[in-house]
């Protein structure tokens, strides 16, 4: 399992059995009360049946732990006196941006797909049976998507670092 860990949600993704494939599973809230953060993160951590924990570290362009990095290692060294599996911390650079970009394109494909059924006289009927959401929730849920995804991002590339043994790994002693 992997985490993207924000301040206000963390992207939650999974790998399948055979730890090829990574998907985006869930985002959480961060609550007020870590107590609660730490028994959603034990229970998905259950619910998967995780044998490890990967969390993005933000490691910025220079190479350097800057706020939001040390904000995580904080995070990340509460969270382990909860959970009984090992943590690996990954390093998520651009991760964020790539979730987007993968975000992007699968909009426009949608957005494809409807022009091509719109053609066919239904595309209006489509648009006008589609319930109302506001811009602020539709950019909340993007903001859900784009974190789980930017999880799964990062398991993806862990999971493709593990068989070669040469990824962005970050040991924890050199921490």
């Amino acid at each position: 399992m992997a985490l993207d860990v924000g301040e206000v949600r963390i992207g939650v993704a999974v790998s399948d059995s055979s730890g090829f494939l990574a998907s985006p599973y869930t985002t959480l809230h961060v609550s007020r009360d870590e107590a609660q953060t730490w028994a959603a993160i034990a229970r998905l951590i259950d619910e998967t049946g995780a044998e490890g924990l990967v969390i993005g570290l933000p490691i910025s362009l220079d190479g350097h732990i800057h706020a939001q990095g040390q904000y995580v290692l904080t995070f990340a060294e509460r969270l382990k006196q909860h959970v009984s599996i090992p943590v690996t911390f990954w390093d998520e650079r651009l991760s964020t941006v790539e979730a987007q970009r993968l975000l992007a394109e699968r909009d426009q494909y949608e957005q494809g797909e409807s022009q091509r059924r719109g053609s066919r006289g239904n595309f209006r009927k489509q648009q006008r049976s589609r319930p109302h959401h506001s811009q602020q929730s539709k950019r909340r849920q993007k903001g859900h998507e784009i974190d789980a995804l930017a999880a799964a991002v990062i398991l993806q590339e862990y999971l493709d670092s593990a068989d070669s043994n040469h990824g962005k790994k970050i040991e924890e002693t050199r921490l």
